[in-house]
């Protein structure tokens, strides 16, 4: 696997305020990962429908804890996520 682009990982922590407690965004260094298509059961398993647009990261390690990430410089929300021996799929 070639693992050229880069994505970054958005995790959310409450932190104590004045006024009670707020939600900050903590962004993570850029992770190496590569790009793959959706098969046909993947789309239908998580989506319930053919989307063209969805597609899959894979990253070498295990990353938990996180909310959204930063791809081609825009924010997505995560589909889902799986964990393999030692990698981590993100579907967006």
């Amino acid at each position: 696997m070639i693992y050229n682009e880069r994505v970054i990982l958005i995790s959310e922590k409450e932190v104590d305020d004045f006024l009670g407690s707020k939600k900050v965004k903590d962004k993570s260094q850029p992770i190496p990962c590569m790009r793959g298509t959706l098969t046909n059961a993947e789309q239908m398993g998580l989506f319930g429908k053919y989307d063209l647009n969805a597609f899959k990261l894979h990253l070498q390690g295990i990353y938990r804890d996180f909310s959204s990430v930063i791809y081609d410089e825009q924010e997505r929300l995560i589909k889902g996520k799986t964990y393999h021996k030692n990698s981590t799929v993100i579907y967006l």
